[in-house]
């Protein structure tokens, strides 16, 4: 799953990446970036952690998030300026999920256009460039498309009903609004996906620096904020570029409860809804992660696409049984361990083994 950090040009976006991050990236005060940096963020969960210590697996894999730190978001009216967001902007729209990061922190290091900082103007200066490019693309395909539906192009069916969704979508756009909230059926929803609408999509909100999330910000705004939470992106750098056995003393000087990367990882999983479950055995205990709501067979294709072709049936048990139980064995004799259909949703905490024909 790839999380794209979002923000406008000295935000500290790169800072609160290696915070995150297990290799940290070079980052120049007042040098503009001007390139996206990306990194595999293990999710530690102490689940995975126990679970390990009673297989003795040969290999142990966490689950991972794709972080991407891509330039920040130039702040000007200049014709460049604009040319230089329409362009970052649209190479964004692949990711699943956005971390919008604004800044709280006042340093002479940056050349800001507002020396003081001002996290709900900034959040709504980042939220207009995100709802126009929606807009834009919206417009500019519902164009195309009422154009070949005219000329009777060969398409003709499918441009309709494509058009039928965007018919839906645009009122709300062009009334300031995003799209989320939209309920579309599985086949609407596989006609909108190429678009990669922002305001379609989960986003948790990062207030960076010393002091809290300011009261009210991020409500009531074209996308919901469904995680927000501050973070000193500077003091957690330097905590996240400790050896491992100095950084308990560090935080316990400075107050923090838990690392910046455990925070930020818990709010992406509650912005986007993800879920973890997880295969065990003697060669590999490993994470998994899916999106709330997931059934078996989704979470089968993500182990192998092959064994969701070939599903046949899911044997499941929760962590808490397997532990309690104190291993395979005993949860299959106590009769613990079930088999689901594929239409059964997984959970967050399931063991799971998939059977399949392949």
């Amino acid at each position: 799953m790839r999380i794209a950090l979002l923000g406008l040009c000295g935000a500290g976006k790169t800072t609160v990446f290696n915070a995150v991050a297990d290799v940290p990236v070079a980052a120049v005060p007042g040098v503009v970036q001007s390139e996206t940096h990306v990194q595999v963020v293990k999710v530690r969960d102490p689940r995975l952690d126990r679970l390990r210590e009673m297989f003795d697996p040969k290999k142990f894999t966490p689950a991972g998030l794709e972080l991407h730190d891509p330039p920040g978001v130039p702040p000007g009216d200049g014709p460049g300026e604009r040319e230089k967001r329409t362009r970052l902007v649209g190479a964004l729209r692949e990711a699943d999920a956005y971390v919008l990061v604004l800044r709280a922190f006042s340093t002479d290091a940056y050349a800001y256009d507002r020396a003081a900082p001002d996290p709900a103007a900034d959040l709504d200066r980042l939220l207009v460039e995100l709802h126009m490019s929606d807009l834009l693309v919206a417009q500019s395909r519902a164009v195309k498309l009422r154009d070949n539906i005219q000329k009777r192009a060969k398409s003709l069916e499918q441009d309709q009903r494509e058009l039928g969704v965007l018919d839906r979508i645009l009122p709300r756009l062009e009334a300031g609004k995003g799209v989320q909230e939209i309920e579309l059926g599985p086949d609407d929803e596989r006609r909108m996906r190429g678009f990669q609408f922002f305001t379609r999509k989960p986003f948790a909100l990062l207030v960076n620096g010393p002091s809290g999330v300011p009261p009210g910000l991020g409500e009531g705004m074209v996308v919901p904020f469904r995680e927000r939470l501050a973070l000193d992106a500077m003091l957690a750098a330097e905590v996240q570029a400790m050896a491992p056995a100095e950084r308990p003393a560090f935080m316990a000087e400075f107050g923090i409860e838990q690392p910046a990367s455990e925070q930020i990882v818990h709010a992406i999983y509650g912005a986007v809804g993800l879920r973890s479950f997880f295969t065990v055995g003697e060669d590999e205990v490993r994470a998994w992660t899916i999106r709330a709501g997931d059934d078996a067979v989704t979470a089968a294709g993500k182990i192998h696409t092959d064994l969701a072709k070939g599903f046949v049936r899911a044997e499941v048990c929760s962590y808490d049984d397997l532990v309690a139980a104190g291993g395979m064995k005993e949860v299959k004799a106590k009769a613990l361990l079930r088999l689901e259909p594929k239409d059964y949703v997984v959970k967050d905490g399931d063991i799971v083994h998939i059977r399949s024909t392949v």
